[in-house]
């Protein structure tokens, strides 16, 4: 003697749990990207009027790679505007890079940078016009302070109100 229990709808649950985990991915990166446009938007007052079109944000990730991850900050749009050298242009992300960072020996003592700066005795460091160097500002870390919290509100506000739809896909 047995008892014959059936699940009605058992396929579509299964289908949906297959295709749930792409769809959580795909709401984490549209929140993301709606917490990241909310610090751009954020930030943009604090920063110069001359360096606000290099402000951005890249999300990244997803689909095969589930890892999100999210870049925001002052991207080389390769514009170029102001005074030129006369060996060639500049790139006005560099000039923004300088400004912040610093130059020679007015660098940013708490940035990690890549090359040291030349020693006095090579040609091209003798050849200086300005062997002391633009002091550093840090406005995009003065205009990155709360970010954390800009970004976070934004992301679950965005996954709170989109949530819904997940499961009735």
């Amino acid at each position: 003697m047995s008892v014959n229990l059936q699940i009605e709808g058992m396929s579509d649950f299964l289908r949906w749990t297959e295709r749930a985990p792409d769809d959580m991915v795909k709401l984490a990166k549209v929140a993301m990207r709606e917490g990241a446009k909310r610090v751009v938007i954020s930030m943009r007052p604090q920063i110069n009027e001359r360096w606000k079109r290099l402000l951005k944000y890249k999300v990244s990730g997803g689909r095969n790679d589930k890892d999100l991850a999210c870049d925001i900050g002052l991207f080389n749009g390769r514009q170029r505007q102001g005074h030129q050298p006369a060996s060639g242009d500049v790139d006005d992300w560099f000039k923004a890079y300088w400004m912040n960072y610093g130059t020679l020996a007015r660098r940013d003592p708490n940035h990690v940078f890549m090359n040291p700066v030349q020693p006095a005795s090579r040609a091209r460091s003798q050849r200086r016009r300005n062997r002391v160097g633009q002091p550093h500002q840090n406005f995009l870390e003065k205009a990155m302070l709360g970010y954390e919290d800009v970004f976070f509100n934004a992301f679950s506000q965005k996954i709170a109100d989109n949530i819904e739809d997940c499961y009735e896909r």
